[in-house]
């Protein structure tokens, strides 16, 4: 029998896992809080609120696979991941379905060198200590044989779709517009990127190996270099010259008394002012993989952002 595959969450990791599994042939549905999206014909679009458990089994019938992609707001991360987690490993242990979870390294806190799968988590925070929370919850199931699940991270990533990643549209769509390009903390420290492509790739791989099930994975990331020289990559290939505005650890405590996002951030900043970086080798040492060069990642999200850059001037026209 074919295996069904399904992906909540339609924000771009989701979407973008979506493709992935369209392109290699693979039966595909996804699932939203409004049962509305952009995906192609044939791609089923169901309306569920994950947190209510009826509608989630109703959702989730005959998955054997499911990507769990799903955003919120930072505000809601602390009240609403944990029950949203618990009811997916509820409905996938009654299916025998496996979680393939896409996790961020927000749970690690803030560490010394390159982040690995075998550092204990230290939060420093109701958003730190929320993902650690659930990703414990999620290894612990699968430990105690409830359910079959693995876990796939990443650092910030980019490309189509990620409009409010680091290397979002306050870069791209900035440097088309001729505004200063937005970036927060220190520009020239050493960070991981992730093309959002090879993120979804490595967590297709994780849902397709055995060998995966009841442990952490990170997703291969291209070798870390600076944001400022990623921006400066950018530019060239457009032709600009950026001009930065930058908000360090003072703007963003200040912004976050008028900004709640801003707010939000304040916990994390220790990300983007310090070397922020991941290593990768688990994952390599076990599974074969092509990580995206930063040129070919740049030149497919340029190509995004110049469509959706002129699909908004035609609007503006009309």
């Amino acid at each position: 029998m074919q295996k069904e595959h399904v992906v909540l969450g339609t924000g771009p990791l989701g979407l973008a896992v979506m493709e992935e599994l369209l392109k290699q042939g693979k039966s595909v549905r996804v699932i939203n809080k409004s049962g509305k999206a952009l995906v192609p014909n044939g791609v089923e679009c169901m309306k569920c609120d994950v947190k209510d458990l009826d509608q989630l089994r109703n959702s989730l019938h005959n998955a054997t696979i499911i990507y769990h992609c799903l955003g919120l707001p930072y505000q809601d991360w602390q009240t609403q991941f944990p029950k949203m987690m618990a009811n997916i490993i509820q409905v996938a242990s009654e299916n025998g379905a496996k979680i393939v979870y896409g996790d961020n390294l927000y749970g690690y806190g803030p560490q010394q060198g390159p982040l690995h799968e075998k550092m204990p988590y230290k939060p420093i925070g109701k958003k730190t200590k929320a993902r650690a929370e659930v990703a414990t919850t999620l290894m612990e199931a699968a430990k105690e044989g409830k359910v079959q699940a693995t876990i796939g991270r990443g650092s910030d990533f980019f490309g189509p779709r990620a409009k409010n990643a680091m290397l979002g549209e306050r870069v791209f769509t900035h440097l088309l517009d001729e505004k200063p390009v937005e970036l927060i903390g220190n520009p020239d420290t050493v960070h991981s990127h992730i093309y959002i492509k090879d993120f979804a790739r490595g967590l297709i791989i994780l849902g397709d190996q055995n060998s995966a099930n009841g442990e952490i994975w990170h997703i291969p990331h291209a070798k870390p270099t600076s944001t400022r020289h990623l921006v400066e990559q950018v530019a060239h290939k457009l032709n600009k010259q950026p001009k930065y505005r930058l908000a360090n650890k003072f703007i963003v405590t200040m912004g976050g008394l008028f900004n709640s996002d801003m707010k939000e951030f304040k916990e994390l900043m220790y990300q983007q002012v310090n070397d922020f970086t991941v290593d990768s080798s688990k994952f390599n040492n076990k599974y074969e993989f092509r990580v995206t060069p930063y040129e070919e990642a740049i030149d497919e999200t340029i190509a995004w952002y110049l469509k959706e850059h002129e699909n908004k001037d035609e609007s503006i026209v009309s």
